[in-house]
């Protein structure tokens, strides 16, 4: 796995908007990921993150705005077979119910091979993928319906990975697991990024996940930005009071954002 070129921004958005006929999910929505940094975008349900998420990967196209990835404009739809390869190995997403993305039939090896042999890759990186996320060699033989929750979330981030991305969207990729399995999947998406360099964007309603795992966080609001910052400044004195709202709603028992 190579590590990105620290010196420039991995992901780039200006003026973001997405317009749909009923509401505006996101309006003039600005931000950056440093190369191998990561940012936490939070928010109820319906203030424009998950949509966020999706312009990133082309799963919705923005209304204006720019996004660029790794120098690169995708404000716009790619341009053939030969585009679209490139931006999934510039930029990959796992989203939160992995058995939807997973298929039935394929083994957990099966996966990350087909991912390795789309991107023209060397199918021995299977192992190392297999072992980067902590999947032993029976869980790696097995089928989705074989194996729990946290190791199909391993397996859907092996997947990933196996593109060699810059960037990994994570869009609420651990608020299905239980605290314990999802304190796993945490450290070992920070362990993955120490050793590769590649970058985060976290999609989350959770702030005790954002803090964990990020560097910068970006509080949105029905689609607009209210406060954004390090993530210890943000979560330890938010200006706002939809911040503070947001943090006297840690949705896990006994966590306090101070701990």
């Amino acid at each position: 796995m190579n590590a990105v070129d620290a010196q420039a921004n991995a992901v780039e958005v200006r003026g973001l908007n997405k317009f749909f006929k009923a509401h505006h999910a996101v309006v003039d929505v600005d931000f950056d990921v440093p190369a191998g940094g990561s940012l936490g975008i939070v928010g109820e349900s319906g203030s424009g993150k998950t949509t966020i998420a999706r312009m990133l990967v082309g799963l919705e196209r923005p209304t204006s705005g720019t996004i660029a990835v790794t120098g690169r404009d995708r404000s716009r739809p790619a341009r053939g077979a030969r585009e679209r390869g490139r931006r999934a190995r510039e930029l990959q997403i796992v989203f939160q119910d992995p058995y939807t993305s997973l298929d039935p039939s394929q083994s957990a090896r099966a996966a990350i091979e087909e991912v390795l042999r789309h991107h023209g890759r060397d199918l021995s990186l299977t192992q190392e993928l297999v072992d980067q996320v902590g999947l032993t060699e029976r869980q790696a033989s097995a089928r989705p319906r074989d194996l729990s929750g946290g190791q199909r979330q391993r397996v859907a981030i092996a997947r990933a990975l196996a593109a060699s991305p810059k960037v990994l969207v994570l869009d609420e990729a651990v608020s299905a697991l239980d605290v314990s399995i999802q304190a796993q999947v945490l450290n070992l998406l920070a362990d993955i990024r120490a050793e590769t360099g590649i970058a985060y964007l976290l999609i989350s309603h959770d702030l005790a996940v954002v803090r964990q795992l990020c560097d910068t966080v970006l509080v949105l609001r029905r689609g607009r930005v209210v406060e954004q910052g390090q993530c210890e400044r943000v979560l330890d004195a938010p200006a706002e009071d939809y911040t503070r709202a947001l943090r006297e709603a840690v949705p896990v028992p006994g966590w306090s954002v101070n701990a």
